[in-house]
């Protein structure tokens, strides 16, 4: 099967959920034997690369820091119009599209070419800035060969805001990568947070105001930041310009003095330090999924994040971590629901110390292990194809396939 995976930016340059997934499925089907070719950009040259039987076609990226400002979509509609150019040529039996993939023919490549597609649904709430760009957006999703959300109520979301079945394809983790393979001290306990701490919507700074409890109560913990502040080439609705300016929010003068600013590091730092956290803190809204809380459960490390959207799905049990009723923005900039952050966060560094918690987080991971999310996608997008074999055979009208389980 030859699958082609179009996306206007690739891991590592950016590295998201989407990046990270798009790279963990598609060289889990390469290890399958399939051909896989993702379509992506860079701001450099255009080349193309080769890693472990994946092929990675870079594309020249139209980028100007005025055009992340007032005209963001204009860079995902230069790749989508490149991208589709070499789609028509591809001869790839089945594309799998992502929310922000861009491609907006696809439809018409479906009937020009004959590429099916299966169409993944990656956030809750996707930003429009105009009726045109709903529209296509729309028709991408109710002309897919398949559609899928990353959990069972973005599915059914999906289903009711578009009217078309919708499976269910997680994010998958890597159970080989992410692993415990650190020390961790819980005398010095650490709180780790690796999301942007520039995306309002992550919670950084309802982290930073819960922090000056946290640090009362626990005065040997630290609060490890290691995430981005700002992803290259991408505009965020920050209310704050500068870190400092986010560090102010810990008034505590030996609370500030407790955080370490490590930065996102290298790509393959990651697991050692969810091994060495006590907690990760994912405090977000509007989340579809939460890889980073696979991530360090995979690694043996409780979490702490909102009981709704996405990352309430993932945190269900109260021996792998703590969730707080965080639903809106407006959570975000509460002083009550900081206290309960801190109150959650204090509950799980004390999980941290039980013999079996990092044993049972493990466990509790392995539902979204690479391996059974790549079976689960391979599966899909093998009938996609065979479905769309049929019906052209056939010469009937398209018709939806079964949904995905």
């Amino acid at each position: 099967m030859k699958v082609v995976f179009p996306y206007p930016a690739y891991w590592p340059y950016v590295r998201r959920g989407a990046e990270r997934c798009i790279h963990d499925l598609a060289h889990y089907l390469a290890g399958r034997g399939h051909d896989v070719h993702i379509i992506t950009s860079t701001p450099g040259r255009p080349r193309t690369a080769v890693s472990d039987g994946v092929r990675v076609t870079y594309l020249g990226q139209l980028s100007h820091p005025l055009m992340y400002q007032y005209a963001s979509l204009m860079r995902l509609y230069a790749f989508s119009l490149q991208a589709s150019r070499l789609l028509l040529k591809e001869g790839a039996d089945v594309a799998h599209l992502w929310s922000y993939s861009g491609i907006i023919a696809a439809p018409l490549l479906r009937a020009m070419v004959g590429l099916p597609y299966l169409f993944h649904i990656i956030m809750r709430q996707h930003y429009w800035p105009g009726r045109v760009d709903r529209f296509f957006f729309s028709q991408l999703v109710k002309r897919a060969d398949q559609v899928v959300a990353l959990t069972a109520d973005g599915a059914a979301g999906v289903a009711a805001d578009y009217g078309v079945p919708c499976g269910v394809l997680s994010p998958p983790v890597d159970m080989d990568v992410f692993r415990p393979c650190a020390p961790r001290d819980l005398t010095r306990p650490q709180v780790l947070f690796t999301a942007d701490l520039a995306d309002v919507r992550k919670g950084g700074e309802l982290l930073l105001r819960a922090w000056n409890r946290v640090h009362r109560a626990c005065p040997e913990a630290t609060l490890v930041l290691a995430g981005p502040f700002g992803l290259a080439g991408f505009h965020q609705d920050a209310f704050g310009d500068t870190m400092l300016g986010k560090l102010s929010l810990v008034k505590d003068p030996s609370a500030r003095a407790a955080i370490d600013l490590r930065g996102p590091g290298a790509t393959g730092s990651l697991p050692a330090w969810y091994s060495q956290a006590a907690v990760t803190v994912l405090p977000s809204v509007e989340e579809a999924f939460g890889m980073v809380l696979t991530e360090s459960l995979a690694c043996g490390t409780p979490v702490v994040a909102s009981a709704h959207s996405g990352t309430g799905e993932i945190v269900r049990n109260p021996e792998i971590g703590a969730t707080v009723d965080l639903r809106d923005r407006a959570d975000l900039m509460s002083t009550a629901r900081a206290d309960q952050l801190a109150e959650a966060i204090l509950y799980a560094i004390q999980l941290a110390r039980r013999p079996e918690t990092a044993g049972r987080c493990r466990e509790w991971a392995s539902q979204w292990s690479l391996d059974r999310v790549g079976a689960e996608a391979e599966r899909v997008l093998s009938q996609v194809v065979i479905g769309h074999k049929r019906q052209r055979t056939a010469g009937k009208p398209r018709s939806r396939p079964a949904e995905v389980a």
